[in-house]
């Protein structure tokens, strides 16, 4: 992958993970890229098929596609950044540190890339100390 691609990649999620919003610039892991339909499954290098995703989330959605609704115990679709608005399924709890998933897609996505992870809320925290937390949403958000 060229460094022009990736370049694309992070300036179009505002250099913010696609998936649990975290900025880059305040991340002690590198940032990557993540293949929305894996390479195993065929996916492509399209700026398309391709998200800026903090090392947690890719990690823990590897080459997944779907996960189990908590509530519902049905297998759904995870959340796919370039066909779905965020905000129609996570919002932040009362803290705002947390994200809740709303719809079954949003509590799979919760869930299956650990978005609450307590390093991830503490980082949170830190953030809106700075102003840097609850990020604003774009209109792709």
């Amino acid at each position: 992958m060229t460094e022009r691609l990736r370049q694309a990649v992070r300036e179009r999620a505002h250099g913010h993970c696609e998936y649990c919003l975290a900025p880059d610039d305040h991340s002690s892991a590198s940032f990557t890229i993540d293949h929305l339909q894996p390479r195993s499954a065929h996916g492509s290098d399209d700026l398309a098929n391709l998200a800026w995703c903090c090392w947690n989330c890719n990690s823990h959605k590897a080459a997944a596609l779907t996960a189990l609704d908590p509530q519902t115990n049905q297998n759904v679709p995870l959340f796919h950044p370039r066909r779905d608005t965020w905000s129609e399924h996570f919002r932040w709890d009362e803290e705002q540190v947390h994200i809740e998933g709303i719809t079954p897609i949003g509590r799979a996505t919760v869930e299956r890339l650990q978005m609450n992870e307590p390093a991830i809320v503490n980082l949170r925290r830190l953030l809106m100390l700075i102003d840097r937390h609850p990020p604003l949403l774009g209109s792709s958000q």
